[in-house]
């Protein structure tokens, strides 16, 4: 091992390997050379890097299940989102439609409307009615009636008596 001097551990595992490395240099400066706890602090070194192995890789596969999972709803709303703007765009052409249809509904009834008698051209024709009073009007057969009380009556008759 180099007899390097380290900068403050950065974190556990520095740690231990410092303090082994110190206690190695100092069982090595003392004259006793043995091999089993040097190897025991490397086993248990290699464990706690094992160990917390573990920890990071289950980590990660959690983070890639949720980044999965994300990546699938985020496809769902993907096709949500479509699907409603396709139909939103649907109902759109649907309205545009019958604004079309309805224009064109108004507009034949603007023109329907220019054909329409206007409100003085009836007051006309109401006068005239009151002028004549169609009420008192005779029909054919008051009329035959009293021609022949009168006996100005024509024997000739017309083939249709309707009253008029």
């Amino acid at each position: 091992m180099v007899d390097e001097p380290f900068d403050a551990p950065q974190n556990s595992v520095e740690q231990q390997f410092l303090s082994q490395q110190n206690a190695t240099t100092a069982m090595s400066s003392s004259g006793t050379k043995d091999q089993q706890p040097e190897y025991a602090q490397i086993a248990t070194i290699v464990s706690d890097l094992d160990r917390r192995l573990r920890t990071l890789e289950e980590r990660y596969s959690n983070l890639r299940k949720k980044l999965q999972l994300s990546d699938e709803n985020l496809l769902d709303a993907e096709r949500t989102f479509s699907k409603e703007l396709k139909d939103f765009n649907d109902e759109s052409l649907e309205l545009k439609k019958q604004v079309n249809e309805f224009s064109e509904k108004v507009g034949m009834l603007g023109s329907e409307m220019e054909n329409v008698a206007q409100k003085s051209d009836l007051k006309v024709v109401e006068k005239y009615l009151d002028m004549w009073n169609p009420n008192n009007f005779v029909t054919r057969t008051e009329l035959k009636e009293y021609l022949k009380t009168k006996g100005m009556f024509n024997l000739k008759e017309p083939s249709n008596d309707t009253e008029e």
